[in-house]
């Protein structure tokens, strides 16, 4: 059977749910994340799937957790490419980031998505984004700014950072570490960059088909999801016609739909 991984939102809960852990008897390991990615992640513990009936242990102590997934390997080299360290006494825009939810992407189910919550506004930020990262969509009156890191899907919110599509959790850690030192790079360098107010939409209707039902229910008066999709981004349709996920048997998709129309100002 497979192992199951337990995210906890602070260290001071991640305490809590291994005393816990213990004191029930239950056998795990935990992954601490190294100081270069201290900013962005707390330790997370790892049991047998024989021992899960322990997580209601960590449960009842009152522990908060981000998320529970199964365990996937570290790949090789997960956190090796973290971006250049940020300028020695660089202003930090961003502040503590902690992840507040982790659990299978919708798109892919052996990835994951998250949210991290952070600590600094980083909306005077995005139009710098918008001006240096190329292939990104803003949103000025979200304000939102959404990028690709790979086969990473990653959206800025005022107080908030999600990621679909992180292959396992040393890969998240890496993405969060990795947006954040871009983040305090490109600040530190504002003053050279001429901001960019204009209002980018780059994100393709496959991309969005590809967190709908896709059922091809018919519903919402289109003949597939990928058409509605395509509608979606032209303005042409509205995203609570899509009745599966609003209302119907697919709400499990609603806030990773909303988060995404949100970025894009659907």
């Amino acid at each position: 059977m497979a192992d199951l991984v337990i995210i906890f939102q602070h260290v001071d809960e991640f305490e809590r749910g291994a005393r816990a852990l213990r004191a029930a008897g239950a056998a795990f390991r935990t992954v601490a994340p190294p100081p270069a990615v201290a900013h962005v992640a707390v330790p997370y513990v790892v049991i047998s799937d024989e021992a899960r009936a322990a997580l209601y242990a960590v449960l009842s102590a009152g522990a908060m957790i981000a998320g529970q997934v199964w365990h996937r390997a570290p790949l090789e080299g997960a956190l090796a490419d973290l971006g250049p360290e940020p300028p020695a006494g660089a202003e930090d825009p961003v502040g503590r980031i902690a992840i507040a939810l982790v659990a299978p992407c919708i798109a892919e189910e052996d990835h994951l998505r998250l949210a991290a919550q952070v600590e600094r506004d980083l909306s005077p930020v995005m139009p710098y984004l918008n001006a240096e990262v190329k292939g990104g969509t803003f949103n000025p009156p979200g304000p939102t700014f959404t990028f690709m890191d790979g086969p990473r899907l990653i959206t800025l919110f005022p107080h908030r950072i999600t990621i679909a599509r992180a292959r396992e959790m040393q890969d998240a850690w890496r993405t969060l570490a990795r947006t954040r030192r871009m983040v305090i790079d490109l600040w530190s360098r504002r003053a050279t960059i001429t901001p960019s107010y204009e209002r980018r939409v780059k994100m393709s209707a496959l991309e969005l088909y590809s967190r709908l039902p896709r059922t091809n229910c018919r519903h919402c008066g289109e003949a597939t999801c990928l058409a509605f999709a395509a509608k979606l981004l032209t303005g042409q349709q509205r995203l609570e016609k899509c009745l599966p996920v609003f209302g119907g048997n697919r709400e499990d998709l609603k806030q990773a739909l909303l988060d995404l129309a949100a970025a894009l100002g659907l």
